[in-house]
């Protein structure tokens, strides 16, 4: 028993990283790597694991337990999964219809992506842009009883 907490004491970090800076978040040092990555915009449990998992990193080791070349490697792994080999239908940007090719998008690339696209679906004035436009419902939800919010019309009182 004595020689099990010994090795256990061993194994404990001297210093944790509380907040780790990556992709324009800050990642929480005290979650498990796994977990603490999914905290990156456009990084969820599924695609956090598969990068954790091809990286070779410890899945038990807590996020600010990781040294410098971990983290590179980690930082590597998230900007560029296709060197990783996971499968590309794990992507959150299958077909882009711009150049026809397959990547996954992280922090503010998923929201400078979507603002182009929404001015490239204005230009072709589709459906979609206009009720987009006028905050209707897109995807084909009812509109006459559900969705009323945003400005109300009262009704004026005699004085």
């Amino acid at each position: 028993m004595a020689e099990i907490l010994e090795n256990a004491r061993k194994n404990i970090p001297t210093s944790i990283q509380h907040i780790i800076r990556m992709f324009n978040t800050n990642v929480d040092g005290n979650r498990k790597v796994a977990a603490a990555i999914t905290m990156i915009k456009g990084i969820g449990k599924r695609m956090a694991e598969a990068i954790v998992k091809r990286t070779g990193i410890d899945s038990s080791k807590r996020a600010g337990e990781l040294n410098e070349e971990e983290l590179e490697i980690l930082v590597d792994g998230i900007s560029n999964p296709k060197k990783l080999n996971i499968p590309e239908w794990m992507f959150n940007r299958v077909f882009d219809p711009v150049d026809g090719t397959t990547s996954h998008l992280i922090g503010t690339q998923i929201d400078a992506t979507y603002r182009l696209q929404l001015e490239r679906s204005k230009k072709i004035e589709s459906v979609r842009s206009y009720r987009l436009m006028n905050n209707l419902k897109v995807r084909g939800q009812r509109t006459k009883s559900n969705g009323r919010g945003g400005s109300t019309v009262g009704v004026s009182r005699k004085k």
